[in-house]
């Protein structure tokens, strides 16, 4: 049987497709923004990186696990890049977190608490702006992370491929296809995004 090394703790492998399959197997809570199993792999939010014994980085999303790997979950280095990103992603977020739905039940708010984030050193690029209301979902642009789910899941679960990426870098956002509305287009309002 093919086993692993999971910060110290010899883990077997037995059919996972990716690292953090065998992370999640031994009770390890490794944090993830776009990746969820049932979906293709996206490896964008990059929270999920892993260190091995030699000191190369990897994506746990992405990368399939290998016989005799040592990888550790909570490295200093590893927390380092974890804030980082986590800070960027909050320069890109609106952070009204008072006046939020989801205020107390919001995974960013979680994260941020575990990684001991108080104060975001980058300004904040996006305030509450124009929110698309459709019979399906409540888009705002202004909250939208980027990860990619509500996309990948409209396309390859429904099907439908409704939502898609438009523009680059910086400028990047999720829209429905041509600039339409939620309401113009053929949303099957499965509710799934």
């Amino acid at each position: 049987m093919a086993t692993m090394i999971v910060n110290g703790r010899e883990i077997e492998i037995n059919g996972e497709k990716n690292i953090l399959e065998v992370i999640r197997k031994a009770g390890i809570d490794l944090p993830t923004f776009c990746y969820h199993s049932e979906l293709s792999v996206y490896g964008a939010c990059r929270m999920c990186m892993v260190e091995d014994d030699k000191g190369r980085l990897y994506a746990a999303c992405v990368q399939p696990p290998a016989a005799g790997m040592k990888i550790y979950t909570n490295t200093e280095r590893l927390l380092h890049h974890r804030r980082m990103i986590l800070e960027l992603i909050l320069s890109n977020h609106n952070r009204d977190c008072t006046t939020c739905e989801k205020n107390g039940s919001c995974r960013l708010q979680e994260l941020a608490l575990r990684l001991g984030i108080r104060d975001v050193r980058f300004t904040q690029k996006k305030t509450a702006g124009s929110v698309d209301v459709g019979p399906a979902l409540v888009h705002d642009q202004s909250k939208c992370i980027l990860c990619g789910d509500c996309v990948r899941m409209c396309d390859e679960i429904q099907g439908v491929g409704v939502l898609g990426f438009a523009y680059r870098g910086s400028q990047m956002t999720v829209v429905p296809a041509f600039g339409k509305k939620m309401s113009e287009v053929a949303c099957v309002n499965c509710g799934q995004c």
